[in-house]
């Protein structure tokens, strides 16, 4: 039976978020996801839209004559990292897409009413690794799901026996996780044993990002911190603009050559050096006059993207822009509220809005080739029951999201038509990941899904 929508969950103070605490949402009286009417004051029938008075997605009429084309698509071997690369920005993976069931296995525990799993599996060395529900970390064989080791990391000691944050990462036969409880670990990638373990001073908010030799991973009092690959000691930290409510989610670095590109629950987002941590340049993608509480929400819960000397990046408050990486100038911004990380393929940045609004824009400019209305509703003729979707990304040349009703859609990157759809029978929250021709899907009670 499938379990209802699971609220967006909000962190209503940094503290809610510590491990012997169950985290706070911000109530009915501002989440529209709570229940089956938004709560702004509206018309009679009470279901405008979070975004329904502050953007107009209109196509520009130049790009309507001009077709769009997707990269060759690239035999993807692995998903090392939360964003799939370093620079959450990996390429049009080959696969049929077609949606066709492969196999199915469990990953452990899903969320319940004291945690929700938010990080996405990863894949390296034909092997997948997941962090649960109950921060046990699960290797599996990513070809056929037979399990090859798990390991706990919840601490046999203290009074905190839950958590919530973190995730994993892979490379050099390492599984780098950060976690709940405040601290950060490398294991074997064959054997699951400990090689090292790194106390953070707090929880951490996001799944890690491995590149040059460093792991970086932020907590939830806003803090990203580097860390040696190889020893696990602090290079580094940066203490960004502390934020009392957040989306629950488990976003990550963007690193491009030496410059780390960090999103916070601000609305910030902040270049750095690699080498040291020093500042580069900070942007705000943050919106005032906001007209719900729920939607003065800032936080980039998604992941920023760097391709092509650019940064794209969208928060919740309602900013997508692309951003030169170089200077930190804004090359464009657009009203358009996002809790997902946007894709880059070719001429054109994909992206689905908190409203289900599935749009591709071009990169350069900004301006919209195609909008589509993804399915927002449970119920769409009494319109209750409020949607959210996750995703994109590309596998085969198609567009693939799922949503909180289990349904995983292919879509065309043309434009936006529904090529095929399945469903995996449970709520989906995490973005999928892709390798080796297969499409990889959890649901919220963490059961992996395969798809072909």
């Amino acid at each position: 039976m499938m379990k209802p929508l699971r609220p967006i969950a909000l962190i209503a103070a940094a503290a809610a978020l510590t491990a012997c605490s169950t985290v706070s949402r911000i109530g009915d009286a501002i989440n529209p996801f709570n229940g089956d009417e938004p709560t702004q004051t509206v018309p009679e029938d009470g279901r405008v839209s979070i975004l329904a008075f502050e953007q107009q997605l209109t196509p520009d009429a130049a790009l309507q004559g001009r077709a769009i084309t997707t990269p060759a698509p690239v035999d993807m071997v692995d998903w090392s990292q939360p964003g799939g690369t370093a620079d959450n920005s990996p390429p049009n993976s080959a696969g049929a897409a077609a949606l066709d069931r492969a196999w199915t296995t469990g990953l452990g525990e899903g969320s319940t009413d004291r945690v929700q799993i938010a990080a996405p599996p990863v894949i390296a060395d034909g092997r997948l690794y997941f962090l649960d529900g109950d921060h046990r970390v699960h290797a599996i064989s990513a070809a056929d799901g037979d399990t090859l080791w798990t390991e706990s990391l919840r601490p046999d000691e203290g009074r905190d026996r839950t958590a919530r944050g973190g995730g994993v990462a892979a490379f050099g036969n390492r599984v780098f996780v950060t976690t709940g409880f405040g601290f950060i670990a490398a294991l074997n990638g064959d054997t699951g044993d400990q090689v090292w373990r790194t106390d953070g001073g707090a929880p951490f908010q996001s799944a890690p990002t491995v590149a040059g030799g460093r792991v970086y991973a932020t907590t939830n009092d806003s803090e990203l911190m580097a860390f040696d690959v190889t020893t696990g000691a602090v290079q580094w930290n940066y203490q960004a603009i502390a934020e009392p409510a957040r989306i629950l989610s488990a976003s990550s670095v963007a690193v491009d050559n030496d410059s780390v590109v960090a999103p916070f629950a601000s609305g910030e987002v902040v270049a750095l050096l690699g080498a040291n941590g020093r500042r580069l340049w900070s942007d705000s993608l943050s919106r005032s006059g906001r007209l719900t509480s729920l939607s003065a929400i800032n936080d980039i819960a998604g992941r920023p993207v760097v391709d092509g000397g650019a940064v794209y990046a969208a928060s919740h408050s309602g900013v997508l822009a692309a951003i030169d990486l170089r200077s930190g100038q804004r090359i464009w911004a657009r009203t358009f509220a996002s809790t997902q990380t946007p894709w880059v393929s070719g001429p054109v940045l994909y992206a689905v809005s908190v409203d289900g609004e599935l749009v591709a824009f071009d990169r350069v400019t900004g301006n919209i080739y195609w909008m589509q209305q993804l399915r927002r509703y449970r119920d769409e003729e009494d319109r209750t029951g409020r949607v959210s979707w996750t995703g994109p990304i590309m596998v085969g040349s198609r567009l693939i999201l799922a949503n909180s009703l289990g349904d995983v859609v292919a879509v065309s990157p043309a434009n936006g038509e529904t090529l095929a759809s399945e469903r995996v029978g449970e709520a989906v929250f995490i973005p999928p990941i892709a390798a080796n021709g297969q499409i990889y899907i959890v649901t919220d009670d963490a059961r992996l899904v395969v798809f072909r």
